[in-house]
């Protein structure tokens, strides 16, 4: 036998012998630590159900059928801040869900493309409501009610207190929830205070005390400036006057209750700038300034008060930049003893349901809770953008938002969401409410405020009489909604 066949043979025993120690290795092993081999098939299976278990979890999310939710809107000055929270959505809870939201932001045609959607049948999922076409939408089958969505219970129950009927109740149906408030409230200029030497402890509580307030203002400022701002515009009488006014009368003009208009119950308040106007203490000229001439003038420092809504914190900050220290305080009462009533706010509503969403009526509901969830709410107040209706939405809010002013118009525990009332469906002849209240203080004179207030009730009720009386029914405050304050 040559070398090469004796190294051959001497490789296959050694190999031989190697591999019997590693088998008798083995062996001994496991005999002696049983324990431990236990361990290791425990180790195995659990490993293996783990596994079982995140295929199972991948496979139900792939088995997570998704559909496309879509939404449309007009809502262009939020569109930054609410992208946002739908791509977060989209990339979370919507994936668990099998839910994506499209969304699309329409410009000044919007009114006329949703319509026209409508009419073909071929309309959103969910789409901002419009009060001017609501009524239509229900009465043409355009629109689903949010009762008719499967678990929205909890979400109805949140809004109850806040609804009104022929603004989101239609026919006992609920279509649509009011989202946001324009509040209202009273706007001082602290320097003008105190040039004319008053703290903080008189800022007038009352229209009483907001007629001495003006004089010693006006008097103060040795011409220069007034004590108060009006505007003949007509929006400015309602939105800085006669809305606000509603907590301490308990209506704007309706009484839902009496079902009968009452503009004279704003008569105190009435009479106190009919005198302002008489002392000299409001800014001249207001007979011919509009709403922005008057508000120009309150930033320029030229006037001491002057009424106001939640929108003026955007007027004093970007519009007409103020070069005074303003600051909000309550709304003057009409006496010091009065009754008075909620916070009043004006709602808008965000979105309503169309029949698109009966092919998915589950995943529709859980992006309408999306929509208005408190938490998203509370996002929007604090970039100055919304004032929720809902003040658990406030209070949830991280962040003191920036705006100035804004957080003490959204200061309210309890808001009357001020409902609509049936002054559209008549036509009074001769001087409306506003064009009266304008007029009497215009006149330099003092006026008979009570008879000039009881002829506007008596002509609104008058036409309020030739209305059809079935529609004007259903313009009553729905059941569990009331002004009055709970605590």
């Amino acid at each position: 036998m040559d070398w090469y066949t004796k190294e051959e043979n001497m490789k296959k025993k050694i190999l031989a012998l190697l591999a019997g120690t590693v088998l008798v290795t083995g062996i001994l092993a496991g005999c002696g630590s049983s324990g431990k081999t236990e361990v290791q098939n425990n180790s195995t299976e659990a490993g293996k159900a783990e596994n079982t278990e995140t295929a199972q979890t991948e496979e139900k999310k792939e088995s997570v059928e998704m559909e496309t939710i879509t939404v449309w809107s007009d809502n262009a000055h939020e569109q930054e801040v609410r992208e946002k929270q739908i791509a977060d959505f989209n990339n979370g809870e919507g994936k668990e869900l099998g839910i994506q939201i499209d969304y699309k932001v329409y410009g000044d045609k919007y009114s006329d493309t949703i319509k026209i959607a409508a009419q073909a049948g071929e309309a959103p999922d969910l789409f901002r409501s419009d009060s001017k076409w609501m009524q239509d939408f229900v009465d043409n089958g355009f629109l689903v009610p949010i009762e008719e969505l499967p678990g929205s219970v909890a979400l109805l129950e949140q809004y109850k207190d806040l609804v009104a009927n022929q603004s989101h109740v239609f026919n006992g149906k609920t279509y649509t929830l009011p989202y946001n408030l324009t509040t209202y409230g009273f706007v001082i200029n602290k320097d003008l205070f105190a040039k004319a030497g008053l703290t903080e402890a008189d800022y007038p509580t009352t229209w009483d005390e907001v007629r001495e307030v003006a004089a010693k203002i006006t008097e103060a400022s040795e011409g220069k400036a007034y004590g108060l701002g009006l505007s003949s515009t007509l929006w400015t009488i309602s939105s800085f006057y006669t809305m606000p006014a509603g907590q301490n009368a308990g209506h704007y003009g309706y009484d839902w209750n009496a079902k009968k208009f009452d503009y004279s119950a704003f008569n105190p308040m009435i009479k106190a700038i009919d005198q302002m106007v008489a002392d000299g203490s409001v800014f001249p000229g207001f007979e011919t300034l509009d709403g922005d001439g008057i508000r120009a003038q309150f930033a320029a420092g030229n006037i001491g008060m002057i009424g106001a809504a939640s929108f003026d914190c955007a007027v004093y900050t970007t519009q007409f930049p103020a070069v005074c220290d303003w600051e909000v305080i309550d709304i003057p009462k009409f006496s010091e003893d009065q009754v008075t009533y909620k916070r009043f706010g004006n709602p808008t509503n965000l979105l309503c349901v169309g029949t698109k969403a009966k092919e998915h009526p589950e995943k529709v509901l859980k992006v309408l809770e999306f929509f208005y969830s408190d938490k998203n709410a509370a996002e929007m107040y604090e970039n100055g953008l919304y004032i929720p209706v809902r003040s658990q939405a406030v209070e949830m809010a991280a962040n003191k938002p920036e705006l100035k002013g804004w957080e003490a118009f959204a200061d309210f525990d309890e808001i009357f969401a001020m409902p609509p009332v049936p002054d559209t469906l008549i036509t009074v002849e001769g001087t409306t409410y506003r064009e009266a209240i304008a007029n009497i203080w215009a006149n330099a004179d003092i006026d008979d405020v009570d008879s000039i207030m009881a002829d506007i009730d008596q002509r609104y009720n008058d036409a309020l009489q030739k209305a059809d009386q079935a529609i004007v029914a259903l313009y009553s405050l729905k059941d569990g909604v009331t002004p009055e304050k709970s605590k």
